[in-house]
């Protein structure tokens, strides 16, 4: 009967619902068609199988109540105040029957979940949900004889069950919220895993020297020749040979070396202040190489050029980093310019590198550097805020608007007063240029 309501938040239990939707989580990141999967970033995969599996807690909108009124019979058979002979059959009276509708949204199937924390008397309304599962209304209906209605006691019973009702959700959105935060990194944990997995399939065909039966046009994934597993990326067309790029993990080792190195610098200042960009550059090369050992035809991690840094397949690069001395904003805008212009893949991962070692004023440059980045015509947003001196952006490549390029940029300051410093050694390299 329509003027049935639904008993609330008790037909299933939510941990259970939370669960299952982790399942689908990994089942969708299954679905994807490898071409595709191997053709989409990281980060693109996560984003659309996130979208697909958020849970949206739910939301009374009562700002945007309603109201409606009507005749109706109601049946007082059971009322004991009242008197009726035969309390076998219904006694039909006249009564004021009060609709109230209340707009929602957040997912509707929520409302037959238990939260984790719940009590032993659920609110009953009607639940009607919009095409998509993802809005609709509840409504609450009260009806009383037209001979003993009281506006004050409808008014009171509608607010005890909305109130109910919130405390419910309430409930149920801090529920929803934890599992949300757990699936984004659920999901990033099966794109790696997946990623793995493929990644085998040219290892299998490498240790068995048979080649396995590959669909037309599908990429290679097979890894890089380094010893800390930096697997090829994803390429922007399934079409095209694909491009090695470096997964999440290996980056942030990247990151975490150029960091301790910068580190190291701004603690002893007056030993690094005297290297000019390229000598800080190659100090930092040095590291990197330390940690990852590349074949043995040459190191994985190279220069190229005049001041970037590299790891390189087969004249590809796979991580690109520059280094520069802050001239001030238009020359960050020109090294951020210059990096990406050497980016032409889908999934790429680089960095900038800028060193202080002329201003005094650290704090400003501070201040300035994330805004002039975050106002480059190529930048679409900040990815996060870090320590200060450090930021991660996303960019556009500049040779395809559909491209990202995720650019951590380190600010170090080995400034150091003129009165401070110590004198330059020139090296054997030096004296003879000074010479020539």
């Amino acid at each position: 009967m329509r003027d049935l309501p639904d008993s609330l938040f008790s037909e299933q239990n939510l941990r259970g619902t939370l669960e299952n939707n982790l399942k689908r989580a990994r089942q969708e990141v299954g679905s994807i068609a490898e071409v595709q999967f191997v053709a989409s970033s990281d980060d693109e995969i996560v984003e659309h199988v996130y979208s697909k599996c958020e849970v949206l807690p739910l939301e009374l909108h009562e700002g945007r109540m309603e109201m409606a009124t009507e005749e109706s019979k109601i049946d007082v058979r059971h009322d004991p105040l009242r008197v009726v002979f035969d309390r076998s059959r219904p006694a039909l009276v006249p009564a004021v029957k009060v609709r109230v509708t209340v707009p929602f949204s957040g997912h509707a199937t929520l409302w037959k979940c238990q939260p984790s924390r719940f009590g032993l008397n659920p609110p009953r309304v009607h639940v009607r949900s919009h095409p998509g599962d993802e809005s609709g209304e509840i409504e609450l209906v009260q009806s009383r004889p037209a001979d003993n209605v009281s506006g004050d006691e409808l008014k009171r019973e509608i607010e005890n069950t909305l109130s109910s009702i919130r405390s419910y959700i309430e409930n149920i959105k801090r529920d929803v919220e934890a599992h949300n935060e757990k699936l984004r990194g659920h999901i990033q944990q099966c794109v790696a895993q997946r990623r793995e997995r493929l990644g085998k399939h040219a290892q299998i065909a490498s240790v068995l020297n048979i080649p396995l039966k590959r669909k037309p046009g599908s990429p290679d994934i097979s890894p890089l020749p380094v010893k800390r597993r930096l697997v090829k990326s994803l390429p922007a067309a399934a079409n095209r040979e694909p491009e090695p790029g470096i997964r999440n993990e290996d980056y942030e080792l990247i990151l975490n070396v150029i960091r301790h190195e910068g580190r190291t610098f701004e603690a002893t200042p007056q030993t690094f202040a005297v290297h000019d960009e390229e000598e800080l550059r190659d100090i930092i090369l040095a590291h990197l190489n330390g940690h990852f050992e590349g074949d043995a035809t040459g190191e994985a991690f190279r220069r190229h050029g005049k001041t970037d840094i590299r790891i390189e397949d087969k004249n590809r690069a796979a991580f690109v980093a520059e280094c520069k001395v802050w001239r001030g904003p238009k020359e960050l805008t020109k090294a951020v310019e210059q990096l990406l212009s050497y980016l032409t893949w889908r999934d790429c991962k680089a960095a900038l590198i800028v060193f202080n070692k002329d201003v005094a004023g650290f704090s400003a440059i501070q201040g300035k550097a994330p805004q002039v980045l975050s106002q480059h015509p190529k930048c679409i947003r900040q990815l996060d805020a870090e320590q200060a001196g450090k930021w991660r952006f996303l960019f556009r490549s500049t040779d395809d608007e559909e491209r990202h390029v995720a650019v951590h940029v380190f600010l170090f300051n080995v400034f150091v007063a003129a009165d401070q410093r110590q004198p330059r050694k020139f090296n054997n390299r030096h004296s003879q240029e000074k010479t020539s």
